[in-house]
């Protein structure tokens, strides 16, 4: 039994990572049962019907959250917390996604153990924000850390001290990350972090 329920394991352990193509399938499957989902509502609420642009929308939206929500990924493979560390690491560096994230955000990964990486990767939600949306707000609790897969992020200073302070100090771009500092010290942020509203360039 235990020799069947491994070879059960590393069949789909295999599947995952073994050719390029699976993780597209994956989502390709996900994207069919939304299809499904959505021909329901509109069956069920009929004459109604959803438009192209908010289906395109829809859509967009969850294929970039599983590509981007590595929780939810995870949670497609049940098998992953019974199998060894060493197991782990191996599916973490030979899927697609994962690692092209480690890749993406080496500077920060670099120095951390194997453990912490793994860990830390699997942990990951999508969020995706409108452009003027304030992401930290001053002197707020800071319990999650942000990883910038695309787009930008002003950084403002709300210091009383500061002459000007509604121009951002600094820009994050993609791939730099925050809201670390404020977690390992255990701070409430002195900064307001907001996603981009216009190019840098536009004064108005």
């Amino acid at each position: 039994m235990g020799l069947t329920f491994f070879s059960f394991l590393m069949g789909s352990i295999n599947g995952i990572f073994n050719t390029s193509d699976n993780f597209d399938d994956l989502i390709e499957e996900k994207l069919d049962s939304l299809d499904m989902w959505i021909k329901k509502i509109e069956k069920s609420n009929k004459p109604f019907h959803i438009q192209p642009t908010l289906y395109n929308d829809i859509r967009k939206y969850v294929e970039q959250a599983f590509l981007y929500d590595f929780n939810l990924v995870i949670e497609e493979f049940q098998f992953y917390q019974q199998i060894t560390p060493k197991m782990q690491t191996d599916l973490i560096q030979n899927t697609r996604v994962f690692k092209e994230f480690e890749k993406s955000f080496n500077h920060f990964f670099e120095e951390c153990e194997r453990g912490f990486t793994n860990e830390l990767i699997i942990s990951m939600y999508c969020r995706i924000y409108t452009p003027g949306k304030t992401v930290i707000s001053y002197r707020s609790n800071v319990k999650e850390m942000y990883f910038i897969r695309q787009g930008l992020v002003e950084v403002f200073n709300n210091e009383n001290d500061e002459i000007d302070k509604e121009k951002p100090i600094l820009y994050l771009p993609k791939y730099s990350y925050f809201g670390d500092y404020q977690i390992l010290y255990n701070l409430k942020s002195n900064l307001v972090f907001k996603t981009l509203a216009h190019t840098p360039d536009n004064k108005s």
